[in-house]
C-alpha cells in the first residue's frame, strides 16, 4: 500500500497560484518582491521565490496587504531555475472558507 504526499498532511492542500511578497522579520535581507504560492491550506503554503529564507525563520507572507506571519519549515532549490522552493506554516492557521461561520443569534431571549 503506497501513501501519496496528501496522506502525511493535516491540512487538505489547494492548488492556489498569485503573486506575493514575503518579508522577513528578522536579518539584514530586505523584502522579497519576487514570489508566488504554488499551493495553500489552513496550515501553510507552498512558495518558489527569488531570495534566501532559512528553515526557522520567522517570514511575513503577503497574500493581501495584511500580513501572514509564518515559520518557514524547509527550502528546497527550485529546479531549471536559480529559485526556491519553500514550506511555509502559517503561526496563525487561516481559517477553512468552506466552514460557514455561525452567525450570532438575534433573537432575544430572556433570563429568568
Amino acid at each position: 500500500m503506497t501513501l501519496n504526499d496528501q496522506d502525511f498532511r493535516r491540512d487538505k492542500r489547494v492548488a492556489f497560484t498569485t503573486r506575493a511578497a514575503l518579508d522577513p522579520v528578522s536579518g539584514a535581507s530586505g523584502p522579497i518582491k519576487d514570489a508566488s504560492t504554488i499551493d495553500l491550506s489552513e496550515s501553510g503554503a507552498r512558495v518558489r521565490l527569488s531570495g534566501r529564507i532559512e528553515p526557522g525563520q520567522i517570514v511575513e507572507l503577503y497574500l493581501s496587504k495584511r500580513p501572514e506571519p509564518c515559520r518557514v519549515v524547509w527550502t528546497a532549490p527550485y529546479e531549471a531555475t536559480q529559485e526556491l522552493v519553500a514550506g511555509l506554516e502559517f503561526i496563525c492557521p487561516l481559517p477553512d472558507p468552506r466552514r460557514r461561520q455561525t452567525p450570532p443569534s438575534s433573537k432575544f431571549e430572556p433570563i429568568n
